[in-house]
């Protein structure tokens, strides 16, 4: 769930939104899917297809530590969802992973086709399949212990990156092969697993016997990507969407997407402001640094039209009790929604502020601070961001729990640490966002339990930057901040890998550094596995549900179709 995934989530809790927050702490005929299975017979003649209530949580009992001697001794109730719409016996397994976020509510989204389609349900629907959405143990009903600040290191030891790739692989195994001609399936429907009518007992899906395909993006996606290098005997194929496969500690690059993305003259003035605020508050001029504070914090207090009653109980000397992390981080307010709405959407309107400064003059090719100064620049940034009032945007609501589990995972194993990088002269981040001020950030919010830093090896061992799965589709947005982990990377450390839409034969690996996949052009992160059709609540102000990014529905059908093509020739494969 990467929003700013401060990683994936990092800059959830220091951002105040998959989206925003700040410092302070995504009529033609189908085809009729078969298996080449002589069990299919058997199959259609004792199995009637069980209809499930999508809005019913279903639970199976997930061991808490799969890797222990006795892994059934302690458990707890991992929560799932099942639509049965389309599934006719021999079609295959649709699991949509929800990743680090609660998953109810993408319910309506993903397997009840809400306000428009998902890739779930369409593929369910193209294949006679049965569609499945997971939710991810220490989030949101799938809990062990109950998640807080005093969940203790003993305990949150059981959320890493084995522990939750292995509670797939249990709940699929967990599933019946053919039942007999007395065991007839029930339409009823009931929450717990131990009953006679649970998907788990009622529905012959077994990995042995059924494709089971994977379907996720952002860490979902990594997920599905490393399932199947992992467990290929259980997942057999997988889309793995804006996907950041390679965990570094370092993620400097974060940004670099937005920094492309900008207007020359925009980008230019973004810089060079960037820079006088950084420079200024390392200062040793006490007064100079005060003043610095003020403006940016009272910039922040602003309203539209010049309104400053909001910062009129502002003083200097209460400005100069800001840290110069959240004074200078205030320049960054801007990009709160860029991963999800992108450039035209969350930042022109600011550049258009900035360069025109505030609409009173005409905006020059080479920005204001070419044009008139410094000092002019910054007046017109910060006018910017008090014209667009960031801090009256409401994004999605925060949770707790997703943040604290997530910034667990992050903090043990993936890194990604969202610094600013003061040898970048594009640089739009401050430079007072240190991989020093991550750290500290992890050990203050878990005194005991962590690593030195994240072992990002437990992550890279499946590849990473130069993983070559076979049956995988990859795809990104061209402005993705998380491309820059994905197989399309274009950073300077990374291997710079080619995506192909040639579809590799089934079972077989594309030829390093080819890899099966696309990017789309101007998109940002998740913007393919549902399109919303009928705008609503949910998708306004710059709110999103799950991992899904709403500015265009092109690559929704683009990514589809192609992942479409290829199971037409992997799935006929399935089992020789």
């Amino acid at each position: 769930m990467f929003r700013s995934f401060f990683p994936l989530l990092l800059l959830q809790l220091i951002n105040t939104c998959c989206a925003s927050e700040r410092w302070r702490q995504s009529p033609f005929s189908r085809p009729s899917f078969r298996i080449n299975n002589p069990l299919d017979a058997a199959l259609a003649s004792s199995v009637s297809p069980p209809t499930v209530a999508v809005n019913l949580p279903q639970f199976i009992d997930m061991p808490l530590d799969h890797f222990s001697p006795h892994p059934l001794s302690k458990t707890f109730k991992n929560r799932y969802w099942v639509n049965s719409t389309y599934w006719k016996p021999g079609g295959p397994v649709f699991l949509f992973d929800s990743g680090e976020q609660n998953a109810e509510p993408l319910l309506p989204y993903y397997l009840q086709e809400y306000h428009g389609l998902s890739v779930t349900m369409r593929l369910a629907r193209r294949y006679n399949g049965l569609a499945i959405l997971w939710e991810h143990r220490f989030y949101g009903d799938s809990l062990p212990f109950t998640v807080n600040e005093n969940t203790t290191a003993e305990q949150w030891k059981f959320l890493n990156t084995e522990q939750a790739l292995e509670d797939v692989v249990f709940f699929a195994n967990s599933f019946s092969t053919p039942p007999s001609h007395t065991d007839q399936p029930s339409a009823a429907s009931d929450n717990k697993d131990s009953s006679s009518s649970s998907p788990i007992k009622r529905f012959p899906v077994h990995p042995s016997r059924t494709p089971w395909i994977m379907l996720g993006g952002s860490y979902p996606g990594v997920r599905a990507a490393h399932l199947r290098v992992r467990n290929p005997s259980t997942i057999f194929a997988s889309w793995a969407s804006s996907a950041p496969v390679q965990a570094e500690i370092d993620m400097a690059s974060y940004y670099k997407a937005a920094e492309r993305s900008l207007t020359r003259n925009c980008s230019a003035d973004w810089v060079a402001v960037t820079r006088l605020v950084d420079e200024t508050l390392k200062s040793s001029d006490v007064n100079r640094v005060q003043e610095m504070k003020f403006e940016l914090i009272k910039a922040r207090l602003g309203k539209p039209g010049g309104d400053e009653s909001a910062a009129k109980g502002l003083t200097k000397e209460k400005a100069a009790e800001t840290s110069n992390v959240d004074a200078a981080t205030v320049l960054m307010d801007p990009l709160d929604f860029y991963q999800y709405y992108g450039f035209e959407a969350s930042l022109l309107p600011f550049c258009n502020l900035l360069e025109t400064q505030n609409f009173t003059q005409p905006a020059f090719e080479g920005g204001v601070v070419a044009q008139f100064g410094i000092e002019a620049g910054l007046k017109a940034f910060l006018t910017a961001i008090s014209e667009l009032d960031y801090d009256s945007i409401p994004g999605n609501a925060d949770d707790p729990v997703q943040d604290l589990s997530w910034m667990w995972q992050y903090c043990s194993e993936y890194g990604f640490y969202q610094r600013g990088d003061p040898t970048n002269p594009l640089s739009i981040e401050t430079s007072f966002l240190s991989l020093e001020l991550f750290q500290q950030q992890c050990n203050q919010t878990f005194s005991a339990g962590l690593p030195p830093q994240p072992r990002v090896e437990n992550v890279n061992k499946y590849g990473g930057w130069n993983m070559t799965p076979s049956n995988v589709l990859f795809t990104n947005g061209e402005f993705d901040p998380w491309r820059t982990m994905g197989l399309a990377s274009i950073e300077d450390n990374s291997p710079k890998r080619t995506p192909s839409v040639i579809i590799p034969k089934c079972n077989q690996s594309p030829t390093f550094p080819s890899f099966f996949g696309l990017t789309y052009p101007s998109m940002v992160h998740v913007s393919d596995l549902r399109v919303l059709l009928t705008p609503d609540s949910n998708h306004t102000d710059f709110k999103t549900v799950g991992f899904y990014s709403p500015v265009s529905q092109q690559p929704f059908f683009t990514g589809l179709g192609l992942f479409e093509m290829a199971l037409d020739e992997w799935l006929p494969c399935f089992g020789s």
